[in-house]
């Protein structure tokens, strides 16, 4: 019997669980992947938080020797023959990770596959001063396939690397946890439960759901429930991906203290802290009516699948893979990141007609179904590996 490829994944892990964590432990996990190749995992994680992330310290610096040392020394003992890389950095601090992992891959032999997280490349590729810019473009050329998490983000590279060497990975979603949710009916209770999944950030739109709050309330029970850890600063989104226009400073907790506090409307926001996970996880999602998640930037949200997983109806915003997924009043709405009018008017249509939730919930989960599930990824990848051959 002949034996399989190998394939050296490079890429961070759960704890934190983000997205690049999951997409990570989603792909070196999948059945489908396995069964084609021998699939060698590389750990990039360094902090066991999100907080923590991106700090220049004693810790990052050992981190990236031990990692150099790590991926050296598998390339001379492994030969594998696919390096996949999973960059998660907008700065270019992290770039010196990514640019080395880019430049020894291929005097080893293996073919080197990038696929990018986030939707942030073009604008961090364009803020770079000339000489540096052309480095960084000449090292994402000597990959031999670069992966978008969508469509639409392939525009990230144009003029960069050539249209045949860019494709689509979407994420997926783990078939344990979207079985958790077989036969669960929607709720038709009260209070109506919103839930956001992310970085109570500017970032990833909380403020602008902070300010629709009041209005949301207005019309009778509604909870907001947030799961996600305080980012009172930017680590590695300072754009509007929709627009390209630089974001605005707005402090979270002042926001949260200006719309809900000073207004009495702290009954109607729960806090659910950023570690949540297992059957808590479950739980909160089982008992959610809607999912939002109005980010000015995103590659393909984990929590966005994972509330389509949940049946859930979904508000989020065009930008990353959501354009490409969302199927304007079939999956959810898609309003434009910054457009506190239409979140609160989608939000207010799902609020008042449980109908319309059961049904684009029921939608959602057919759409998981069918074309997230882990394995399906897993296949996907597994055929454009094979056209390198």
């Amino acid at each position: 019997m002949a034996a399989k490829p190998k394939l050296l994944v490079i890429g961070p892990v759960p704890p934190p669980l983000s997205g690049p964590e999951i997409v990570t432990r989603n792909l070196i996990q999948a059945p489908a992947l396995r069964e084609r190749y021998e699939v060698i995992h590389l750990n990039t994680t360094v902090r066991k938080s999100n907080h923590a992330k991106g700090k220049l310290d004693f810790m990052m610096i050992w981190a990236f020797v031990s990692y150099l040392y790590r991926f050296v020394r598998c390339l001379i003992t492994e030969r594998p023959d696919f390096v996949l890389y999973l960059p998660t950095s907008a700065t270019l601090k992290g770039w010196t990770r990514d640019g080395m992992t880019m430049l020894l891959s291929r005097p080893f032999g293996a073919k080197l596959i990038v696929l990018f997280q986030g939707g942030h490349f073009r604008y961090f590729y364009d803020s770079l001063r000339g000489w540096i810019r052309s480095v960084v473009g000449w090292l994402i050329r000597r990959s031999h396939l670069v992966l978008a998490q969508a469509d639409t983000l392939h525009r990230q590279f144009k003029g960069i690397v050539p249209d045949a060497r860019v494709a689509t990975l979407y994420n997926s979603i783990d078939k344990q946890f979207f079985d958790q949710f077989d036969g669960v009916s929607p709720r038709n209770g009260q209070p109506v439960k919103v839930l956001f999944v992310g970085h109570l950030s500017l970032a990833k739109g909380y403020c602008d759901l902070m300010k629709v709050v009041p209005a949301l309330t207005a019309v009778g029970g509604v909870r907001v429930q947030c799961m996600g850890v305080p980012m009172p600063v930017e680590r590695n989104v300072f754009f509007n991906q929709l627009t390209g226009e630089r974001l605005r400073h707005e402090d979270p907790q002042e926001c949260y203290e200006r719309y809900i506090e000073y207004a009495g409307l702290d009954p109607h926001v729960e806090f659910l802290g950023g570690q949540v996970h297992g059957e808590d996880k479950i739980r909160v999602f089982r008992e959610a009516d809607i999912f939002v998640l109005p980010s000015y930037s995103e590659g393909f949200s984990t929590a966005i699948l994972e509330a389509m997983a949940a049946g859930l109806p979904v508000v989020v915003t065009r930008v990353g893979a959501a354009p490409d997924v969302i199927a304007e009043g079939v999956n959810g709405f898609v309003i434009n990141p910054g457009d506190t009018d239409a979140l609160r008017d989608r939000l207010q249509r799902l609020i008042g007609d449980p109908e319309l939730r059961q049904r684009i919930g029921s939608a959602n989960r057919e759409k998981c179904r069918n074309e997230f599930l882990v394995d399906v990824g897993a296949r996907r990848l597994s055929k454009l590996l094979d056209s390198l051959t």
